[in-house]
């Protein structure tokens, strides 16, 4: 039983654990830049003079 699926990309064959892998990648960037967006932007929002 091989549960290790693997895509055919042009030449390269790529396992499905790759790609799982790199899509965890690609929404942990989104979700920082995502956090660090509202971060900023809340700053420039808030405007405490002390």
């Amino acid at each position: 039983m091989n549960i290790f699926i693997s895509f055919q990309l042009g030449e390269v064959e790529v396992s499905n654990i790759t790609i799982v892998v790199l899509a965890l990648f690609s929404s942990f960037t989104f979700i920082a830049v995502g956090i660090s967006s509202y971060k900023l932007y809340k700053s420039l929002i808030n405007d405490d003079d002390k």
